[in-house]
């Protein structure tokens, strides 16, 4: 699979103590969104039929994340495991995708909310027509966690929506990234969120 992902390397005036590399799929993804105790408020997928899931486990960052059998799983330079769902029929690219970002965490000092406003600040500098839909706290794995939902059009003139979520543990930071097209992003929205909602951390 030759699926290709834009990164932004930003160092920002949170004062964050080390450039972080971002995720940002609306670049160049044209092939391609907690826990338990936020099952209900996310609406998490309850298809008819519900996939059959496996399981990935990350030795090097302690993780552990479950993922549709059918979806395609890579591990890329930089930290990076990408999810891509199939293809459909007669498409030429793959409509949808996870991407978990993993950043060495360099100092205690800082929070996901400082983390996911600078995100979304260089956003906003990086695409002229970015439109945030929506901000939200949450919980990964009882990691406090911060999320956006937002628009933009991506390198290949496509609009897109995507739903972005930061959390950490104590060495790392986690960068979760879920973009589609937006008349695909309610097909897969809830598949996503059950992949996070499975997201454990190993190392407690």
């Amino acid at each position: 699979m030759q699926t290709r992902l834009g990164f932004l390397f930003y160092s920002y005036r949170f004062r964050i103590p080390f450039l972080i590399a971002v995720p940002i799929v609306l670049i160049q993804l044209n092939q391609i969104s907690i826990t338990d105790n936020n099952q209900e408020a996310l609406g998490l997928f309850h298809d008819k039929q519900k996939q059959t899931m496996l399981s990935y486990e990350n030795s090097e960052f302690k993780f552990r994340i479950d993922y549709p059998g059918n979806w395609e799983r890579s591990v890329k330079i930089n930290n990076e495991i990408l999810f891509v769902s199939p293809k459909e029929k007669d498409a030429v690219s793959n409509p949808a995708g996870l991407i978990i970002k993993v950043v060495p965490l360099q100092s205690q000092n800082v929070s996901v909310g400082a983390l996911s406003n600078a995100l979304t600040n260089e956003l906003k500098k990086e695409y002229k027509d970015f439109k945030l839909e929506s901000t939200g706290n949450l919980a990964v794995d009882g990691k406090n966690a911060k999320q956006i939902i937002f628009t933009a059009t991506d390198s290949k003139f496509q609009n897109r929506k995507a739903l972005q979520i930061i959390t950490m543990d104590k060495t790392n930071v986690f960068i979760f990234t879920y973009k589609a097209s937006i008349d695909k992003y309610s097909n897969y929205e809830n598949t996503v969120k059950e992949m996070i909602s499975s997201f454990k951390f190993l190392s407690k």
